[in-house]
């Protein structure tokens, strides 16, 4: 005597658990793989950001170097073209990012003296509010001694009076204080700045007075 088999019902039901399993399943691996992809983009977002960090850091301690050796300041605040710039700046006017960003070097001085007019402008300082000078652009690996292995980036480093030696005067240095801007872009949109404020301990010596991000 043959034994009875599976009912419609229950193979439906069969059918209907088997398909819930199956989409349970799918939604845990999709869950896995947008989580497996978050972490990744952070991580990577956190690297290009912490290598920008580097790189402005250190092309504005390679500025610094540069303008400890400079007698005068007032050379270096001079209007274009007048001005002296850094060994190591490239002189072009228009740069690619590492990542493809297009810059204008001319474009970003003008924020960056936007920017300064709203912290140090004509209402804090008056006739000895900060004006910007270009110092520095290059390639990253421009920046650092050769034989390093540079991660991508690209520098800008501006230099400005500090505003605070009262002699009306932005393009020229009275009180041995200069205020200097670094901004770095890398990969993957990253962009990091730095903002530091030196003076002259000796002839050829700098102290740093302060060092900060302005984000």
């Amino acid at each position: 005597m043959n034994s009875p088999g599976p009912s419609d019902s229950e193979r439906g039901a069969a059918l209907l658990l088997a398909v819930i399993t199956a989409a349970l399943i799918a939604a845990i691996a999709a869950s896995l793989i947008v989580s497996t992809s978050t972490d990744l983009m952070i991580t990577g977002s956190y690297r290009s950001s912490t290598e920008a960090m580097y790189g402005v850091e250190a092309g504005v301690e390679r500025a610094i170097g540069e303008l400890a050796a400079v007698p005068d300041w007032g050379v270096v605040l001079s209007a274009p073209p007048s001005n002296v710039a850094a060994s190591f700046d490239d002189g072009s006017a228009a740069v690619v990012a590492p990542d493809g960003r297009r810059l204008s070097v001319p474009a970003l001085t003008a924020s960056r003296q936007a920017v300064s007019n709203s912290v140090y402008g004509p209402t804090e300082f008056g006739p000895d509010s900060p004006v910007w000078r270009l110092f520095a652009h290059a390639a990253l690996q421009r920046v650092l001694p050769p034989g390093l292995i540079s991660p991508p980036g690209y520098i800008l480093v501006w230099v400005a009076d500090d505003g605070g030696d009262a002699d009306g005067d932005p393009s020229k240095d009275s009180n041995g204080q200069l205020l200097v801007y670094g901004d770095a872009y890398g990969v993957s949109g990253s962009r990091r700045a730095l903002e530091v404020a030196i003076g002259r301990a000796a002839p050829t010596a700098i102290r740093v007075l302060s060092w900060k991000d302005p984000r």
